[in-house]
């Protein structure tokens, strides 16, 4: 009897977590006296029944095993026996040979499932025409229509440039695609909600002739190929951004024009991992989800496969007792059920629109908001011959939109964001872009882009499209990034293999930088044909690359740049910078077009901070955390108001130099609490501190009313939080309430040899609070401090010690400094020759901003204090590159006594939500 279930740590596990009444053994008698004893051997260890199989679930005995555990992580009770799984053809002869009519039905059965579906064949959308109307047609009289509009003098090379691409989109059956694609772009404007055309679709004149997308493609050199290839062998992939608030109308307008039996969204496939299907099955054997959590933030994002190569790049984890019980059991169930599908998801924005009912192509299921969705994911779904469009919800288009709105009503004029060329000159918005002071900005708001910013002195429009393509591999690791930089700043002359290629890199200093570069030189240089050069960056980048087409395009690109007498060396030098580069160049027209919202936050982060902040916090979706935005606005000028029970609705709302908190932060509120707050103001404003107690006493308990008092909601009584909790105390009879803050906060840090103690003389507010005590207070409450910095209470102690600060570590470089200050991100990364864990992290304290470098040997010794979720103490060289500054860590302590906000880990950015 193979029982894959009879794992020793399994078989324990489901043993404690599971009794008799739960089910039956996980085979079935199968004849075989051997395995039938192990069988009934394992039901009576285990006190568990063997039980009959009249039904047919599972394709094996084991089956019941693995469903067992994923019925129990879902919470609920099996819904099959063990000995469900399917009958061979001589055993069901042998049960049911008396009634011959089962096993013809069953063979019936059988015989409806077998379904042949068309592959190959696409099925595009088709757009509504009017009479005597053609698509081809519909789409010329639009595409010219927007070219007056959008280019003020129209010369023959825009003219050339939109019939070539309306050949190639009619010829290719397309044009039904773009109108669907206008017509949702075209609602959108009517109703007032910008998008963002994004990815190679901004290659196309036409895309930017239909508002599809918004940078001119002949002004920027962008290559109409690069998004639709003549020789492509799938339609072209248009994706357009909507505000995160907004998507979900527009999504509507899609089904609503279309029909809901033609429309859908696509599905992502998710599975367990090591870390997620550690947490489902310790929530299926019962472990309290708060002790999971505490062993599963230690534990790598990854499967099986690669467990221990990377748990053992996690210092955090040294200390997690991974091979205690109960931990290293629920490891080996999770082990068990690694790769199993979980559950499905929706996609960020894959929207199918289809010809015919899609039931005749595909299944679907609801999703849990309720739209139809694909039981395939979007590779399946391309391979039926259906084609996506991706409407993306982006939560900066969120922060761009709720600004302008606070703005236009403050101030009764909107702010020129609209078009935003018209923002590249502005001198406050570079200065923002140029001094690394972009935080908050979307794209270009991380540690590693804010120093670029600083190093290049980015301060043109050309110069922010590159960043976003320098920092990436490619460039940067093959030194690439660094040629660009000196030449840019004039500290080295450009280079070009050959003089013939100076006009085609000119721009990028003869780097290859995006894209296009292989493209233009690929096509303008060596002479391959704009498809072939298209096919060749294909080719390279590892999607599509395959042996047989890779060695004809060798033998093409060679072949091709003979006959144009370019020399056998320039071809090989020019042929190994694209081999190694194409794989992670990054498209030009993907980056000018989300260079353009960074512009437009970033005149608005200038122009309007309130405004801009109050949007950013509320809209969430920025790199940060509302912590480090909260302290980013305070550096900016901004005097933060904590919420107020009066005042405050759930949002953040920002006007002048001010910044009220919103109620949307508060923790250990239940469910509810708010709109009683709300409700019971609508009858008045709450006149004091009794007055609130007294009308909200029936609907907030003790310990709700101390969270409102903590984050300082009540302070426009005029009284001191102390006093207030402690008038809570009294009238519970003398104890204090249990609040929802008050659960210690555990982290998994190396050892901690500061220790910081306020003197009971310094940093006092009338009693009992002190500011330490009120921070805290704030902390625990909101997750950050509105009063001031966290930190604040430790200034005196540092500067007692002579520690630099943030705001004072461009003075001490180059030299070796000791700085402190809270993590407020950080990033691992494996080194590029050994592959060894090494980490970026951002350090904050009360005058700024610190960027630490955590080489292989000082992350593998101190990596544990970064999540450690308390203050940091680290020494080490401070280097200014440019002005750019970094501190290179050699040695770090935690601190211990203050509360501070977590860390955020930096994850691979995800421009879309669902």
């Amino acid at each position: 009897m193979a029982l894959v279930a009879s794992d020793t740590a399994l078989l324990h596990a489901l043993k404690r977590s599971h009794g008799a009444e739960d089910g039956g053994v996980f085979a079935r008698l199968s004849g075989d006296p051997k395995a039938d004893g192990e069988a009934r051997a394992a039901a009576e260890w285990l006190s568990l029944p063997l039980l009959a199989a009249p039904t047919a679930s599972f394709a094996e005995p084991s089956g019941y095993a693995v469903h067992r555990v994923l019925r129990a992580a879902k919470h609920l009770p099996p819904e099959a026996a063990p000995t469900d799984f399917l009958l061979a053809p001589h055993e069901a002869e042998a049960r049911f040979g008396r009634d011959p009519r089962a096993l013809e039905a069953a063979g019936e059965l059988a015989a409806s499932c077998d379904v042949t579906l068309p592959l190959g064949d696409w099925l595009l959308p088709t757009a509504p025409v009017g009479p005597g109307e053609t698509e081809a047609g519909k789409l010329r009289a639009l595409g010219y229509a927007g070219l007056a509009k959008r280019v003020r003098n129209v010369s023959m090379p825009y003219v050339e440039r939109l019939e070539r691409e309306l050949e190639v989109i009619v010829r290719l059956g397309f044009a039904g695609y773009f109108l669907v694609v206008e017509d949702i772009a075209r609602f959108a404007r009517d109703q007032g909600i910008p998008n963002i055309g994004r990815g190679s679709g901004a290659s196309s004149l036409v895309s930017y002739c239909l508002f599809m997308t918004h940078v001119d493609p002949v002004a920027e050199g962008l290559y109409f190929e690069r998004f639709l290839n003549p020789g492509r062998r799938n339609p072209p992939d248009i994706d357009l951004d909507f505000s995160w608030r907004e998507r979900d109308h527009v999504i509507r307008h899609v089904y609503d024009t279309y029909g809901d039996d033609s429309v859908c969204m696509i599905a992502t496939h998710n599975t367990f991992s090591a870390r997620s299907g550690f947490r489902e099955v310790g929530k299926a054997m019962g472990v309290p989800e708060e002790e999971i959590g505490v062993i599963a933030r230690a534990l790598p994002h990854t499967s099986f496969e690669h467990f221990a190569e990377a748990l053992a790049s996690r210092p955090e984890a040294r200390r997690a007792p991974l091979k205690d019980r109960p931990w290293q059991d629920l490891l080996e169930v999770a082990r068990w059920i690694d790769g199993f599908p979980r559950h499905l998801s929706v996609h960020c924005g894959g929207v199918v629109v289809s010809p015919i009912p899609l039931t005749r192509r595909l299944s679907l299921e609801r999703a849990a908001k309720g739209v139809a969705i694909t039981q395939c994911d979007m590779y399946d779904v391309e391979e039926l011959g259906l084609v996506k469009i991706d409407l993306l919800g982006n939560r900066s288009l969120g922060v761009l939109v709720d600004a302008v709105a606070a703005v236009k009503d403050h101030t009764g004029q909107a702010p020129p964001v609209f078009p935003p060329e018209r923002l590249y000159d502005d001198a406050a918005t570079n200065a923002v872009i140029s001094g690394g002071r972009s935080m908050g900005c979307f794209y270009i708001e991380s540690p590693g882009m804010r120093l670029l910013l600083q190093r290049l002195r980015t301060r043109t429009f050309p110069d922010l499209t590159a960043v976003s393509s320098i920092i990436r591999p490619g460039v940067s690791e093959s030194g690439m990034m660094e040629a660009y930089i000196q030449r840019r700043l004039g500290e080295a002359p450009a280079q070009y293999a050959a003089p013939e290629l100076e006009p085609i890199l000119r721009e990028t200093f003869g780097v290859m930088v995006y894209q296009e570069d292989v493209i233009r030189v690929a096509h303008e240089f060596v002479g391959l044909s704009l498809s072939e050069a298209d096919s060749l960056r294909r080719a390279m980048s590892g999607k599509y690359r395959s042996h047989a087409e890779m060695e004809s395009l060798t033998g093409s690109f060679f072949e091709k740049g003979r006959e144009r007498g370019i020399g056998e060396g320039v071809l090989c030098e020019l042929w190994a910078q694209i081999r190694s580069f194409a794989g992670y160049a990054f498209c030009k027209a993907h980056s000018a077009s989300f260079a353009q919202l960074s512009y437009q936050v970033a005149y608005l982060k200038a122009h309007h901070p309130a405004e801009f902040f109050a949007a950013l916090v509320n809209n969430q979706g920025g790199f940060y955390g509302t912590a480090a935005y909260v302290e980013e606005a305070r550096r900016w000028g901004m005097t933060l108001l904590p919420p107020d029970v009066n005042a405050s609705e759930d949002e953040f709302a920002g006007k002048g130099r001010l910044l009220r908190c919103g109620f949307f932060t508060l923790r250990g509120l239940r469910p509810g609490a708010l709109d009683a707050l709300y409700e019971e103001r609508g009858e008045g404003p709450y006149r004091s501190f009794a007055d609130l107690r007294s009308r909200l006493r029936k609907r907030l308990r003790p310990a709700e009313i101390e969270i409102l008092v903590r984050a300082g909601a009540c302070d426009s009584f005029g009284g001191e939080r102390g006093g207030m909790i402690a008038q809570l105390c009294s009238g519970e009879g003398g104890r204090c309430s249990e609040s929802g803050i008050r659960k210690a906060e555990s982290g998994n840090g190396g050892s901690e040899v500061f220790h910081f103690r306020i003197p009971n003389s310094e940093f006092r507010i009338p009693p009992p609070l002190s500011l330490s005590e009120l921070l805290t207070g704030e902390v625990r409450a909101l997750g950050y401090a509105p009063t001031a910095h966290p930190l604040t209470p430790m200034l005196g102690w540092a500067q007692e010690r002579g520690y630099t600060h943030a705001g004072g570590l461009a003075a001490k470089a180059p030299s070796r400094v000791r700085v402190w200050g809270q993590v407020i991100t950080y990033k691992r990364i494996p080194t590029k020759r050994t592959k060894e864990a090494m980490a970026f992290v951002t350090l904050e304290d009360p005058t700024g901003l610190c960027e630490l470098v955590f080489f292989p040997k000082a992350y593998a010794r101190f990596g544990a204090l970064i999540t450690s979720g308390r203050p940091l103490v680290v020494e080490g060289k401070a280097e200014d590159d440019r002005g750019g500054l970094t501190l290179t860590v050699e040695q770090a302590w935690a601190v211990r006594g203050i509360v501070v906000p977590k860390p955020v880990e930096e994850k691979p950015a995800s421009e879309g939500v669902a």
